[in-house]
């Protein structure tokens, strides 16, 4: 792997995103203080998985999502988007340039769309309800 993929922010959030949230089913989405979203899901086998996302700017769905809908991360943005380059060298036209992340995220039928700096992810590596077996 090239040593830009653990410095690229873009590429580094994508691939975190995608192996916590490509192919969960969601739980709740519950926005915490002090700026931080949190989605909480499950995998298909019933594992808990948990995305917060950190330094939260704004955040908005089209829809209320519907719980157990599956999760698919659609895009990840870093700096405004297809917009920056144009912003380096026209900035009084369009504004200051935000700093962050702009992630789109499909809930089912449902679009999210979460403006942030960074994200971070954790999954209960038990079954809820499974009983451990001695070896």
């Amino acid at each position: 792997m090239p040593a830009l993929a653990f410095t690229d922010q873009k590429r580094r959030l994508e691939r975190l995103l995608s192996n916590a949230l490509d192919g969960c089913l969601i739980d709740t989405i519950v926005e915490e203080t002090k700026g931080r979203l949190v989605i909480n899901a499950h995998r298909a086998k019933g594992q808990v998985v948990g995305v917060r996302f950190l330094g939260l700017h704004h955040w908005e769905a089209t829809a209320d999502p519907e719980p157990n809908s599956p999760i698919k991360l659609t895009g990840v943005s870093i700096g405004g988007g297809g917009k920056a380059f144009l912003r380096a060298f026209l900035p009084w036209a369009h504004g200051p340039m935000p700093l962050g992340s702009r992630v789109r995220i499909a809930v089912g039928s449902a679009r999210l769309t979460i403006d942030c700096e960074d994200a971070e992810w954790w999954q209960e590596e038990t079954v809820p309800g499974a009983e451990s077996k001695p070896i």
